[in-house]
């Protein structure tokens, strides 16, 4: 089964606006102001240090509903970027999107609502599992420094987690051609790793989300990192 990153659209025509990043701006003057709240917030906060040990504490966050309003000119698609936006806490989702992923095999996820200013419709944020650094199979994946567009790209082998720490220490800018992960997730449509940005779909998820009508994606169908399983 074949897997592509999957992003919001940042393009004009589709999502309205031209800031080629987010649709919806969170207002937090709306959103009731509790301790929950503020625990929900140093959760998905880029600070913390705690998050990767502790990913399952996102089943006991119970936040007030998140408030927000769509900017001027802005199209409502089923997947938006918003601002400012929670770590970890990427897109917006509706819940058309939210019933279609339900019947496919996803990794763990917990949705939370969000209010959006004179749109009727149900949206959510969702926080994907993410498969951990530590998880990878480092020396079956491929990492490489530089830029392929300019020809200085140069790979690394790399066996283990340990010797990725080092590496990553040494080369803050570098990128993934290749991820290898357990044969256990092999069965999962949406796929959330840690070490990247957009999370992997499978590609019979991706033709029915397009085939329901599902806006606001964009599939990487070119530039997407290789995912094996294994």
């Amino acid at each position: 089964m074949k897997y592509y990153q999957v992003s919001v659209s940042a393009e004009p025509k589709i999502i309205g606006v031209n800031n080629g990043i987010y649709q919806l701006e969170i207002d937090e003057k709306a959103i009731e102001y509790s301790d929950d709240y503020d625990e929900f917030k140093a959760h998905f906060k880029y600070g913390n240090k705690e998050f990767w040990n502790n990913q399952d504490k996102v089943k006991t966050l119970r936040p007030p509903t998140i408030k927000g309003k769509m900017l001027k000119k802005a199209k409502v698609t089923d997947i938006m970027g918003y601002a400012p936006e929670y770590t970890f806490l990427n897109n917006l989702y509706s819940e058309k999107y939210l019933d279609i992923i339900k019947s496919f095999e996803i990794v763990d996820y917990k949705s939370f609502e969000i209010e959006i200013d004179e749109i009727m419709s149900r949206f959510y944020l969702v926080f994907f599992k993410k498969i951990l650094l530590s998880e990878i199979h480092f020396k079956n994946s491929v990492i490489y420094t530089g830029h392929k567009k300019i020809g200085n790209v140069k790979y690394f082998p790399i066996s283990n987690y340990e010797e990725y720490n080092s590496f990553k220490i040494e080369n803050p800018l570098h990128s993934f051609e290749k991820i290898s992960i357990s044969n256990n997730y092999s069965n999962k449509d949406i796929i959330s790793i840690q070490a990247t940005g957009g999370n992997f779909y499978s590609e019979r998820l991706i033709d029915f989300l397009l085939d329901c009508g599902i806006t606001g994606l964009q599939v990487a169908y070119n530039t997407s990192i290789q995912l094996e399983f294994g």
